[in-house]
């Protein structure tokens, strides 16, 4: 009896005991998963907390070093220097493997596409991606993105590419991370793209949007300067250059001509002068033909032979108008001779050009007198030079215009080699 009671309170032990025993063991398996899942997430945690700092660091730093840029990019660069100083910022901040530079460019005259955008800088050096690329601006991610104005990584030109929005890539082989829009005024100047960057998180679209935004500004700042330098520079009235830019290049020149000749005379021991030339001229009896027609055609007279010189300079001479009805033509590197067989070719193009009213003229047509000028044996400098041509242009009126005539140098003997040029090129005798 005593071994069955033992038995069966064994068994009623164990039926108490062992459902407790099993509920430990759960409590435990879940103890252990709750224990893991606590392991993981203060893993993850740390990461992220590994990451915010990281990103900390980075907008630390580009903070940092973001005034630096900002005076980088409005240093006094040019509007053509201005996307390269772009991407080195770029590629300094956010370390991409590859980065690119876009910017937009306008419609030309008798150019039947539309504005659009060209790489203008690209790094590195290995990329297969060129300067010069045109980008379209009817399709692609890099099109999408101009029209959006809004910076966008590879995840939102996915979720786009999704929605059908983005169908595929503006340049083949060049698969941007991370686009931003340059945008002014409402305007998309240009574009910033790159590849894998070093950072991808939000901090890094923001410092990218920065730039895109500083460099926009920077672009459009350099745009207006040109613009206003081009507007100095310009005769108001012809489209040619005036007579305050004509003057500051001719110095600009007598300066080089005078450093080469030194430097020649420097490293080969002889002096041989590096020559230029002038052609100072003006349209013959001007005031009779403001007189008789008017000053709105006197007006038209010179825009219309001002563009017929301009057309027919070569691409390295300058050309500008000098006085009210003067204009002066610069020719680096040739000399006296060379400049007054262009001098009379271009007279030449005027007398036989029909321009409205020329026979009512004096001379029964629309003629030029002038005068040619050559550096260093004529004049030392823009002052000197050009009363030489001035001299010289006055002595051809009074032999009775349209003609042209070189400086008479001490020792030569008179005009008579002029009178002869000027004769066989066409132009009237002298009276």
């Amino acid at each position: 009896m005593s071994l069955v009671a033992f038995i069966l309170g064994l068994i009623i032990s164990l039926g108490v005991l062992l459902p407790q025993l099993l509920g430990l063991r759960s409590r435990l398996a879940a103890a252990k998963r709750r224990n893991e899942t606590m392991e993981r997430e203060i893993t993850n945690l740390r990461r992220a907390g590994q990451r915010i700092e990281e990103d900390q660091q980075f907008l630390f730093q580009f903070l940092k070093e973001f005034p630096n840029y900002a005076r980088e990019l409005y240093g006094g660069v040019t509007e053509r220097e201005l996307p390269a100083v772009l991407l080195n910022v770029v590629m300094r901040s956010l370390k991409p493997t590859y980065g690119a530079v876009m910017v937009r460019r306008g419609k030309h005259e008798g150019d039947p596409r539309q504005p659009r955008m060209v790489v203008a800088a690209v790094g590195p050096d290995s990329s297969k991606l060129k300067t010069g690329t045109e980008v379209p601006l009817d399709k692609g991610d890099l099109a999408f993105v101009a029209q959006t104005q809004l910076v966008m990584n590879r995840q939102d030109l996915v979720t786009e590419t999704t929605r059908g929005k983005v169908k595929e890539q503006s340049l083949p082989g060049f698969e941007a991370d991370l686009i931003a829009p340059m945008v002014y005024d409402q305007e998309t100047l240009g574009l910033i793209a790159v590849t894998r960057p070093q950072k991808t998180s939000a901090d890094a679209k923001a410092a990218l949007h920065l730039v895109a935004r500083t460099g926009a500004q920077a672009l459009h700042n350099a745009a207006t300067l040109k613009q206003a330098k081009i507007s100095a520079d310009m005769d108001g009235l012809t489209g040619i250059f005036n007579k305050r830019h004509m003057s500051q290049t001719l110095s600009d020149l007598i300066y080089k001509a005078a450093c080469k000749a030194y430097d020649t005379a420097t490293t080969t021991g002889r002096l041989k002068p590096a020559t230029l030339a002038i052609f100072l001229f003006d349209i013959d009896n001007f005031k009779n033909y403001n007189d008789v027609n008017g000053h709105v055609a006197g007006d038209r007279l010179l825009q219309e032979l001002a563009g017929l010189i301009q057309q027919s300079i070569r691409k390295d001479d300058i050309f500008g108008r000098f006085g009210g009805e003067e204009f002066l033509v610069i020719f680096p590197n040739i000399n006296a001779a060379q400049a007054m067989a262009a001098a009379q070719k271009l007279r030449s193009v005027i007398t036989s050009h029909k321009f409205a009213f020329g026979e009512k003229q004096p001379l029964g047509l629309i003629s030029v007198s002038g005068g040619v000028a050559e550096y260093p044996y004529d004049g030392l400098d823009a002052t000197s030079l050009l009363h030489k041509a001035d001299e010289a242009l006055y002595e051809a009126k009074r032999q009775g215009r349209n003609r042209v005539l070189a400086v008479v140098r001490p020792g030569e003997a008179g005009d008579t080699a002029d009178d002869a040029v000027a004769t066989a090129q066409g132009a009237p005798k002298p009276a």
